[in-house]
């Protein structure tokens, strides 16, 4: 289970599967992994090729399907982990990851099962990057279960103890881990461009899970449940690091014991905001390009729009103008450049505006987002404009479009017109949508500013808008009344809203 995140993610920047497939190859569980399948002896050490053993063949396991202790001995050399203190744990993790990837297979009898090299190890490599993904993505997902496994187990037995803490704001099952990293996916996404892949504060990750909103300052409850998830991500991480998907520095370990500590009580909480000096010691934090990867991969498998940049560059017009709208600025304009790199501006331009048209909720968003991606196009669409100077939806910005490209001859607007695009324009800034709809968000001081001008502007602005035919007027006025700082003017926009459904 994955935490509560936007129904559409902004959208991710991905590394070509190539490079993904190299940087799943050099993951240390899974280099390791590949090491042992390929040096493991066949018939008694005779070098057959993989896939050929028979039941008689291979290295004998254990009934758990773990290696004996003098092949986890030699495993621990071949490796290199000798002289590491967590050289046989982390030998066992690999032998574990080779068989779950399916680099490994256990034949022979169930009380007696043997591992020999698997026939997939014979062409896995850099050559075949799509296997090489589907195999780490899956034992990646079983890393997951496991950790989400051994943290329900510690629970049940601490609550047995009567000692288990109270995270308010977590969910105590197995959607634990998935909501940090899907917070962390959300925190690298939103992140502006040189910024996303900054380590994050191991206690920003905590207090983002416990206090999601961050509106108000933590009290020392709160604090000392920040500790407690820190020191459990702490320990899970450590563990999900060796696989590729993150890259980690743990917490300082005398955090933990309240040694070198000024109160001597990590419990009493650790600080959410750390300083620069402090941040090391409390763990550092970052998912990699290919853990980014996955959790976009577990994401859409959990029902969620997870885009990735550049994949509507093939798509339709209306796919991109409805993508464009969750983008973004940054992330827009690079998406809508690479869509009009393979196209023709004079078509490019016509199929926008077809996709443009249409009187549903989301209709103005899309013109809005017509017009971003216009901007970007010459004047070599200039015809396509012209074609649709008197189409009542898109008129308004025809005009426009063509005014800011120097274009001469462009026929003045109506009034009318000029208010339809108006309240167009509003429609798509503040969300606003035919009734029985839910509005959306915006930026309400720009908009706010936005309102204000427009109502200086025309001193009779609302007696001529609750007039203009379009499906989102009455919803536009109401927003003006919520935003106009005015109490006078936001008496006005509300009666015009009356009056224009009243009018529909």
């Amino acid at each position: 289970m994955i935490g509560a995140q936007p129904a559409v993610m902004p959208p991710v920047r991905l590394p070509r599967e190539a490079e993904l497939a190299a940087a799943a190859l050099a993951a240390p569980l899974l280099s390791r992994a590949i090491h042992l399948a390929r040096e493991l002896p066949v018939g008694g050490g005779a070098g057959n090729a993989p896939g050929s053993a028979t039941a008689a063949e291979g290295v004998a396991l254990e009934p758990g399907l773990d290696p004996t202790e003098q092949d986890l001995a030699r495993a621990v050399e071949l490796l290199g982990l000798a002289d590491d203190p967590d050289g046989a744990a982390m030998a066992a993790e690999a032998w574990a990851f080779a068989i779950e990837a399916g680099l490994v297979e256990v034949i022979g009898e169930e009380r007696a099962p043997r591992a020999v090299p698997a026939a997939a190890l014979a062409g896995f490599g850099a050559d075949s990057p799509a296997e090489v993904l589907e195999r780490w993505y899956g034992t990646v997902e079983v890393v997951l279960a496991e950790l989400a496994s051994a943290f329900v187990l510690e629970d049940a037995l601490i609550e047995q103890e009567g000692e288990t803490p109270h995270l308010a704001g977590v969910e105590e099952d197995n959607g634990f881990l998935e909501a940090a990293l899907a917070s962390l996916y959300l925190m690298t996404v939103s992140a502006p461009a040189g910024v996303s892949d900054a380590m994050v504060p191991l206690p920003v990750v905590a207090a983002g899970l416990l206090m999601p909103d961050d509106r108000t300052a933590p009290d020392l409850e709160t604090m000392e449940q920040v500790s407690v998830v820190m020191a459990r991500l702490d320990s899970q991480f450590a563990v999900l690091a060796p696989t590729g998907v993150i890259e980690y520095e743990g917490m300082d370990p005398t955090l933990l014991t309240g040694e070198d500590n000024d109160d001597g009580d990590f419990g009493d909480g650790a600080d959410p905001h750390p300083d620069a000096e402090e941040e090391r010691r409390y763990g550092r934090v970052r998912l990699t390009p290919l853990g980014l990867y996955a959790m976009r991969r577990r994401l859409s498998e959990a029902g969620m729009d997870a885009p990735v940049l550049g994949e509507a560059a093939e798509a339709g017009a209306s796919r991109l103008l409805t993508v464009l709208a969750a983008y973004p600025e940054d992330a827009a304009r690079v998406e809508a450049e690479g869509w009009l790199a393979r196209r023709e501006p004079e078509k490019a331009a016509r199929e926008l505006l077809a996709a443009a048209r249409g009187s549903d909720a989301a209709a103005p968003g899309r013109r809005l987002e017509c017009q971003s991606v216009l901007s970007l196009v010459g004047s070599e669409a200039t015809p396509a404009l012209h074609e649709v100077l008197d189409d009542p939806e898109l008129g308004g910005l025809a005009r426009v479009w063509l005014t800011e490209h120097g274009i001469e001859g462009v026929p003045a607007p109506s009034e009318e017109m000029v208010f339809w695009l108006t309240v167009d324009t509003l429609a798509a800034r503040v969300g606003a949508v035919p009734p029985g709809g839910v509005p959306g968000t915006a930026d309400e001081e720009e908009l706010r500013e936005l309102v204000d001008g427009l109502v200086g502007h025309h001193s009779d602005f609302f007696d001529r808008v609750w007039r203009v035919d379009h499906p989102a007027t009455g919803d536009v006025l109401d927003a003006m009344s919520r935003l106009h700082p005015d109490r006078r003017i936001a008496k006005q926009a509300r009666r015009a809203a009356f009056r224009a459904r009243s009018r529909g």
